[in-house]
């Protein structure tokens, strides 16, 4: 956006629409089962919505492909890893505003310990010597507001991760994350909250992920400065 837009600018431009068909050509195209093409149309379609970071925040094209390809669901500002191919697995649900690193990584299926061999050709049709999925995916779904950081890995049976939770760089996740909570270490443990139970309990009250970016413009001073004192 301009420096010089007014205040009440939209965060983001409007589509536009000459852009549409293209989108469309690029959505269907990547069904091509190419990594080298696949490639080249993430790229593309970065380009089109003005770059890596912003088309991440805003492109309907990107979660598209993500949601009908990947079985990745992402939601509205969230971006990083969960643009990644393979870095989050089949089954994964994100919702908004989340900050994840790209390197890391949401795992929803494991490798089977009581089956004779623990090799991806006793289980995963991608292979190509069994036909079916002999290991269920297990469904991941992290909420708004979640700060996932560097080299983090998310094993499969983390069914949640709670809003606004923050994984420290480098953590081993094993089991839910309470909304709000920090975690560090291998295996994760809770180290510290980030607010009270009562701030956190009004701001999950509050929902304020549900809104658009733009609706936000008015109330930017409570998300640029400490909350705790000002909930209190």
């Amino acid at each position: 956006m301009s420096q010089h837009a007014g205040r009440g600018a939209a965060a983001f431009p409007a589509e536009k629409e000459t852009s549409l068909p293209l989108k469309s050509l690029l959505f269907r195209a990547y069904g091509v089962r190419s990594g080298t093409v696949r490639g080249l149309i993430l790229k593309l379609a970065r380009l089109l919505d003005g770059g890596e970071l912003r088309a991440e925040l805003r492109s309907d094209l990107l979660r598209r492909i993500f949601k009908h390809y990947h079985d990745v669901e992402i939601g509205k500002y969230s971006h990083g890893g969960c643009f990644v191919p393979g870095q989050f697995s089949r089954y994964t649900k994100i919702g908004a505003y989340c900050s994840i690193a790209r390197s890391a990584v949401g795992l929803t299926r494991d490798h089977p310990l009581k089956f004779k061999s623990t090799h991806g050709l006793f289980f995963n049709p991608k292979v190509g010597f069994v036909d079916v999925e002999k290991v269920e995916f297990v469904p991941l779904e992290i909420a708004n507001d979640v700060w996932i950081g560097h080299n983090t890995t998310i094993l499969p049976g983390t069914r949640t991760i709670g809003n606004g939770a923050v994984i420290g760089a480098g953590a081993v996740v094993n089991r839910a994350v309470p909304p709000y909570a920090v975690v560090v270490g291998n295996p994760a443990r809770v180290v510290k909250f980030r607010f009270s139970a009562d701030v956190i309990a009004r701001l999950e009250a509050e929902a304020w992920w549900t809104r658009d970016l733009d609706d936000l413009q008015a109330d930017k001073h409570s998300f640029t400065t400490p909350l705790e004192s000002g909930y209190e």
